[in-house]
Order: C-alpha cells, then structure tokens, then sequence
C-alpha cells in the first residue's frame, strides 16, 4: 500500500522539508509538493502535513514527523484485515 503525503510549499518554507525529504525517502511513501493545499489557517500557524487525504499537525517539525509515521503506521493496520 502506498502512502501520499501531501505538502503545502508555503509551510515548507517555515520547516517541514525536512519531514518532506525523511518522508520522500521512505519507498512506499510517495512526498508530493504542492504550491498550496487549501490550509491555509493551518499553514499559517502550525507545521501539517496530508497523509492520505487526512491532516496530521504539530508544534515542531520532530513531532510532526513522529505524528505523521504514527498515521501511516495506522493507516496501513487499517487496511489489513
């Protein structure tokens, strides 16, 4: 199963292409960016990020990516039956 994280570039800008590029590494996590994602609220004051369709936010770009690993990791025990 294949995993889309969706990044707005805006928020990219404030810190999270690390968690971008970590992502991006992953073979079955497919790191898109994207100019903006509609979050704008969001965007302006938090670090998010799109995984499956679904936002996943934090204070810091560590815990972001720990939520955003925690959401996959559910997401695919989801999916298993």
């Amino acid at each position: 199963m294949f995993t889309i994280a969706e990044f707005c570039s805006a928020n990219m800008l404030k810190g999270t292409e690390e968690v971008y590029r970590a992502l991006d590494a992953e073979p079955e996590i497919d790191a898109v960016d994207y100019e903006c994602t509609n979050n704008c609220g969001l965007c302006s004051k938090t670090f998010f990020v799109l995984i499956d369709g679904e936002i996943v936010a934090a204070k810091t770009k560590e815990d972001l990516l720990k939520k955003a690993y925690k959401r996959i990791e559910k997401n695919k025990q989801e999916m298993d039956f």
